[in-house]
C-alpha cells in the first residue's frame, strides 16, 4: 500500500516539473521570441514524456520515415554564442538527429531490387511498390515498406463463361445454353510488406505478398500468397516468379489473369542470378517447384509423380530503354498407374520476351512461348490421354505483343493481343482444348494521387479439338486506391 502511494506521489512530481517548465519556458518567450516557439517546445515536451515511459519517441518525414527525436539538453550544455560545447567522447556520443529521406532510404535499395523508373509507367499491377515512397518505417539499419492496393471490380459478361473473376478463355463452353452474369468483387486488393537490412556490405530482403484468391472457386474471400521469398546478394529462395517468365512483359490489364499464352506463375524455388561482363547481362539458373498437370488414360487410373525440380536458366539483358530476356525449361513428367512403376519422361520449353520504349510515354511488350510438355505453366495439361492405356506429352506454342500508352500524367492505355496453340495429337478426346484467343483493351484515369478507375473490353474464343468453337464478351470496371 505504502509503495502505491509512493509512485503516485512520484507521478505527481514528474507532471508538476513539466507543468512547470512549460510555463517558464512560456514566459521567456513572450519576452524574447528567439528563444523559440511553442510548437518546437511541444514537440520536444512530448518526446520527452515519451523516453520517460520508456518508448522510443518518433518523428515522420514526407516519406513517414521514423527516427528517435533527441531530448532536450540540460541547460548547462546548451550552446550559447561566444562559447565553446563541450567536448563528448567517442564511447558517449550519439548522432541521433534524423537522416534526410534520400539518405534514409538509399542505403537499402539497388538497381536488382528497385528496376530503373524510366521503364515503369503509370497503373503498373505487376510491379512491387515503389521502395521509396509511400509508407516507410525505418529504424536503424532494418528498413520495412507496406504496400498494396484496395482495387473493386464490377463485371458484365455477355456470353456464358465459368470464369467469373478472371478472363479465361479456356473456361468458355463450346456447347450448351448462354446466358449473361454481373460479378462484383475485390479479391484483386492487396498487401505486401517489404522488409530490407543491411548484412556487412550487403542489402538483405524478405518480401511478402498476399491478395484475396485464396478459394475464389468457392466465392470465398480468404487470402493467398503470392510472393514470400528472401533475397541476398545473387540468392533469392521462396516463392515468385518462375525464372521462365518475365514480369517486365505482363500484359497491364485489369483483369487479373493477363493472356492465355503469358507465363504468370509463381512458385517455389531456389534461384543464382550472376551478372556477366556486359553492363545490365546476367545469368540466372534455378531449380523450382515441378506442379504438372496429366490427364490419365480412362483405363489406366494413376497419379502424376514429380521425382525431381524443374531446373530452368535465364539470360537477361536489362537497358534504360528496356529488358530482352530469353530462358530455357527442363523438367520431368511422371505418372504412376495404380501397383506399378512410374513412368518418366522428359518435357522442355523456351520463353523468349521483350519490353521497350518507343517513346518516354510509349511502351511495347512481346512474348513468344513453345516446348513440350510446359501446358501447366499456362494452366493446360502437360499430358492428354489418346486411348483407354495411353497418354502423350503435348506440345503448345503461343505468342502475345501489347502495348502501354501515357496519353496524359492522369490518362493510360493498355492493349493486348495473344494466342495459344496446344499439338492436334492423335487419338485425344475431341472435347479437349485445342486454340484460344485473347484480346483486352482498356483505359485507366488518375483523377486523384494514389487513386485509380478503369474500364476495359475483353474479348476470348476457344477452339476444341472437334473444331466447336465457343466465344465470350466482358465488360469491367475498376477502382482503386493505392496504399501511401
Amino acid at each position: 500500500m505504502k509503495a502505491s502511494r509512493v509512485e503516485t506521489l512520484i507521478g505527481v512530481l514528474n507532471k508538476a516539473v513539466v507543468v512547470l517548465f512549460v510555463c517558464c519556458v512560456a514566459k521567456a518567450q513572450a519576452t524574447d521570441p528567439a528563444n523559440g516557439n511553442l510548437q518546437w517546445l511541444s514537440t520536444r515536451i512530448e518526446s520527452y514524456e515519451t523516453v520517460r515511459r520508456g518508448e522510443p519517441a518518433m518523428t515522420i518525414s514526407p516519406v513517414a520515415y521514423w527516427e528517435p527525436l533527441p531530448l532536450p539538453l540540460p541547460e548547462s550544455t546548451q550552446e550559447t554564442p561566444g562559447t565553446t560545447p563541450p567536448e563528448t567522447s567517442p564511447e558517449t556520443s550519439s548522432d541521433t538527429s534524423p537522416e534526410t529521406s534520400t539518405d534514409a532510404l538509399g542505403r537499402f535499395q539497388s538497381p536488382g531490387m528497385d528496376p530503373a523508373a524510366s521503364t515503369q509507367l503509370a497503373n503498373n499491377f505487376t510491379a512491387d511498390p515503389r521502395f521509396a515512397s509511400g509508407i516507410v518505417v525505418v529504424r536503424g539499419n532494418v528498413a520495412l515498406k507496406i504496400g498494396g492496393y484496395v482495387k473493386a471490380d464490377l463485371i458484365k459478361d455477355f456470353n456464358a463463361i465459368n470464369s467469373p473473376d478472371s478472363f479465361d478463355p479456356t473456361a468458355i463452353p463450346t456447347s450448351g445454353p448462354q446466358y449473361e452474369r454481373v460479378n462484383f468483387i475485390a479479391r484483386q486488393s492487396r498487401l505486401s510488406f517489404d522488409t530490407r537490412w543491411i548484412v556487412e556490405d550487403q542489402i538483405a530482403r524478405a518480401f511478402i505478398e498476399a491478395d484475396f484468391f485464396g478459394d475464389a472457386a468457392n466465392g470465398s474471400d480468404s487470402l493467398r500468397m503470392r510472393h514470400a521469398y528472401g533475397h541476398i546478394g545473387h540468392l533469392t529462395t521462396g516463392q515468385t516468379w518462375t525464372t521462365f517468365t518475365d514480369p517486365s512483359a505482363v500484359p497491364q490489364t485489369l483483369d487479373v489473369d493477363g493472356s492465355v499464352s503469358n507465363v504468370n506463375r509463381r512458385q517455389g524455388l531456389v534461384r543464382w542470378t550472376q551478372p556477366l561482363y556486359l553492363e545490365g547481362l546476367s545469368l540466372a539458373v534455378a531449380v523450382e517447384d515441378p506442379r504438372i498437370l496429366i490427364e490419365a488414360p480412362s483405363a489406366l487410373p494413376g497419379n502424376g509423380r514429380t521425382q525431381v525440380p524443374d531446373f530452368i536458366t535465364r539470360l537477361r539483358l536489362e537497358r534504360d530503354w528496356g529488358e530482352f530476356q530469353g530462358a530455357c525449361v527442363i523438367r520431368e513428367l511422371g505418372y504412376q498407374p495404380l501397383g506399378e512403376s512410374v513412368i518418366s519422361k522428359t518435357a522442355w520449353g523456351f520463353n523468349f520476351t521483350g519490353s521497350f520504349l518507343v517513346t518516354h510515354r510509349n511502351k511495347v511488350y512481346y512474348q513468344v512461348t513453345f516446348g513440350e510438355g510446359i501446358g501447366s505453366y499456362r494452366g493446360s495439361p502437360d499430358v492428354v490421354a489418346t486411348g483407354p492405356n495411353s497418354g502423350q506429352i503435348l506440345p503448345m506454342f503461343g505468342w502475345m505483343v501489347g502495348v502501354k500508352q501515357e496519353w496524359t500524367d492522369r490518362l493510360t492505355s493498355n492493349l493486348t493481343f495473344s494466342q495459344l496453340s496446344l499439338g492436334d495429337v492423335p487419338g485425344q478426346d475431341p472435347d479437349n482444348l485445342k486454340d484460344t484467343t485473347y484480346l483486352a483493351v482498356n483505359l485507366i484515369a488518375n483523377p486523384y494521387e494514389r487513386v485509380f478507375c478503369g474500364v476495359e473490353y475483353l474479348f476470348g474464343i476457344r477452339d476444341d479439338v472437334s473444331g466447336a468453337r465457343g466465344t465470350a464478351n466482358r465488360l469491367q470496371m475498376s477502382f482503386g486506391f493505392y496504399l501511401p
